[in-house]
């Protein structure tokens, strides 16, 4: 397994003693689900001082896979340590933000992005060579294994390491699962001919290239039809062919593990923060969670909330909107700027509504990082309002549908991934229709109880049935079976992950 950000970070104390805390995040919780019994390691950056410093005395120990103690994770890792000049190039200009504003259309065209000299020395610089850095790692650490491992990358920053290992282990098992929209090719003619088609042949060096929703993987084909003369396309099949080799086009949608977001919303530290949180609700209560970056389209949604109470002024001083949200990227200038216009928006509506006399603010922020305090407040919503502007997925909505206790209503945008599953149930709008989000606010507010409750139920059940193991287990049995159309290795049990 390769990603940017790895299963678990390191932390140096002064006695020279390690320790390590496994993260979190989805991808971590998805894998760490199903491998169970499989021989497995993950290949990341190293992010935090602890971590270099951890890699550097493996290397100097001859340790070439280091095993976290004291967590629970299954993995040993190997870490990918760049200059910081290098990774800053990698990730805060190439990944964040040209590839991230680019795969989400969130560049204002006319004005952006312009691709400089300081752009392409990232590029060349950066993005290319922590590619080869994580190529160069992953083929040792599979030259520890018995038999060829699957090798499975992950997302954005990694487009060109499938290619590089391909010229150096011909026969490896390679699978690319891009967890974030894929444009059209129109969109992709905003990078240089040079970056675009190394991405394209970079993850056509793989097997498998997934995606969260057949939208995207069609997407991809059609770039691959216009930015790589060479290859052929077969759409039915969903395959490309590319100098001799066939690789499948797929979309697995991801989830979440519904027993590990119940055991945490279920904690004691969830329950700690439900003594305080139902300071912030109301008669009605309005929800969103998201990071502070502009493909969540947060602003819009204040604005709706805006709209509504202006259209039904009888809900001024009964409901209350609670935005949890998580400052994200601050090292980039686009998502500082879009944390300021938020905050400037929340003040503009609470000085417009606010009432003196009972001290009623309509928007509340609560600000920072904590799981545990999200899937607290995830409980009592009346409606959670999920309008991003484009998602991969969008595991938020998954996450409410799950523990949510007041059969709530889902507002959800129809350019969230989660609204191929969860689009039956959900009130959809689009995410640019400030006023169609408004009504569909009021919808939510004001819709009888039981058909709530039979929406609920339905989103509920819906999520229990695809779980984030399904997800992973339906790429091990792909990757299975394309193992066993080229190079006879069939059986998924066996299968060893690099």
């Amino acid at each position: 397994m390769a990603s940017n950000r790895g299963p678990v970070s390191f932390t140096q104390h002064a006695d020279g003693r390690f320790t390590a805390r496994q993260g979190s995040g989805g991808l971590v919780t998805a894998v760490s689900a199903v491998l169970q019994g499989h021989q497995a390691t993950w290949i990341a950056a190293a992010m935090t001082d602890g971590d270099r410093e951890r890699a550097r005395q493996a290397e100097d120990a001859g340790e070439t896979l280091i095993t976290p103690d004291e967590t629970e994770s299954r993995f040993k890792l190997r870490f990918v340590v760049p200059t910081q000049e290098a990774y800053h190039d990698y990730y805060n200009v190439i990944s964040n933000p040209l590839l991230w504003f680019l795969q989400h259309y969130l560049w204002d065209t006319p004005r952006s992005p312009d691709i400089t000299h300081e752009t392409w020395a990232a590029w060349r610089e950066g993005y290319v060579p922590v590619n080869q850095m994580f190529a160069d790692e992953i083929i040792i650490a599979c030259e520890q294994f018995d038999r060829e491992p699957v090798i499975m990358l992950q997302d954005y920053q990694l487009y060109l390491a499938g290619g590089m290992i391909r010229e150096r282990r011909p026969n490896a098992i390679i699978q690319h699962f891009i967890h974030i929209p894929w444009p059209d090719p129109d969109y992709w003619r905003l990078l240089p001919k040079e970056m675009r088609t190394a991405i394209c042949e970079g993850l056509l060096g793989c097997d498998i290239v997934g995606f969260q929703i057949p939208d995207h993987a069609r997407s991809f084909m059609y770039t691959c039809e216009a930015y790589v003369p060479d290859c052929s396309i077969d759409y039915a099949n969903k395959c490309v062919q590319w100098r001799g080799r066939t690789i499948q086009v797929r979309h697995y949608p991801i989830s979440i593990d519904a027993e590990a977001v119940r055991r945490t919303a279920y904690s004691q530290e969830a329950r700690a923060y439900e003594r305080y949180l139902p300071t912030h609700w109301n008669e009605f209560t309005i929800l969103r969670v998201d990071r502070a970056e502009p493909s969540k389209n947060i602003i819009r949604g204040f604005h709706a909330f805006d709209r509504f109470l202006e259209a039904h002024p009888e809900f001024q001083n009964r409901v209350n909107f609670i935005a949890v949200t998580q400052p994200s990227r601050m090292d980039v200038a686009e998502y500082r700027d879009y944390l300021d216009d938020t905050s400037a928006t929340v003040g503009r509506i609470n000085a417009k509504y606010a009432n003196v006399e009972t001290g009623w603010q309509p928007v509340q922020v609560i600000m920072g990082e904590s799981y545990p305090r999200v899937l607290a407040a995830m409980k009592w919503y009346d409606v959670l309002l999920v309008n991003s502007i484009i998602d991969g997925m969008n595991l938020v909505a998954k996450e409410g549908a799950l523990i949510n206790e007041r059969s709530g209503v889902i507002v959800l945008s129809e350019g969230a991934g989660a609204a191929m599953q969860l689009g039956n149930e959900a009130l959809m709008v689009s995410p640019a229709d400030v006023e169609g989000t408004a009504e569909a606010i009021y919808q939510a507010l004001t819709m009888p109880i039981r058909e709530r409750q039979r929406r609920a139920r339905r989103l509920r059940h819906s999520v229990e049935r695809d779980d984030v193991s399904i997800w992973f287990r339906d790429q091990l049995a792909d990757i299975a079976e394309d193992a066993a159309d080229h190079i006879g290795q069939a059986e998924p049990t066996g299968t060893q992950v690099a």
